[in-house]
């Protein structure tokens, strides 16, 4: 027995543009099959055909779908606005950025750390000796026995 047809809105769901727009300027833009926002009042999704709709973001990741089969790719956003239509989505964010730029300034944020003055300060012999002498102490200390 064969399957009903699809409703003419629904077969010609195959995906939607989607354009992420920042204060400095376009950021992603393609076709999607799906997208996740997250909205003021909590995150919600949007295919093709979706009602049009105006809404606010707020702080989070924004997770896009493509319509090609590739892994899904993740933008942060620190808020903005969303507007909907059914062939096509925008999304006006304060700020965003792919979640790749995101990790690698993650990353030279932690090797800046790792370089800083206190850090050095921190990881010489002296430093260390230090913090050996001073948790065997404390160590003591808590088992009752006299310090040395």
């Amino acid at each position: 027995m064969a399957s009903p047809p699809l409703p003419a809105l629904l077969a010609d769901a195959h995906g939607f543009s989607l354009q992420i727009i920042s204060l400095v300027g376009e950021l992603w833009t393609g076709d999607v099959r799906e997208v996740t926002l997250p909205g003021s009042e909590g995150r919600f999704g949007v295919m093709a055909q979706h009602a049009p709709l105006l809404g606010t973001l707020r702080e989070g990741m924004v997770s896009v779908y493509p319509v090609e089969p590739e892994p899904p790719l993740h933008v942060y956003v620190s808020g903005g606005y969303v507007e909907v239509q059914p062939g096509r989505v925008i999304v006006l964010a304060d700020l965003a950025l792919r979640s790749d730029d995101l990790d690698q300034a993650r990353v030279q944020a932690a090797g800046d750390a790792a370089r800083s003055p206190m850090a050095v300060d921190f990881t010489d012999d002296g430093y260390a000796r230090l913090h050996a002498e001073l948790m065997h102490q404390r160590t003591l200390q808590l088992r009752g026995l006299p310090w040395k």
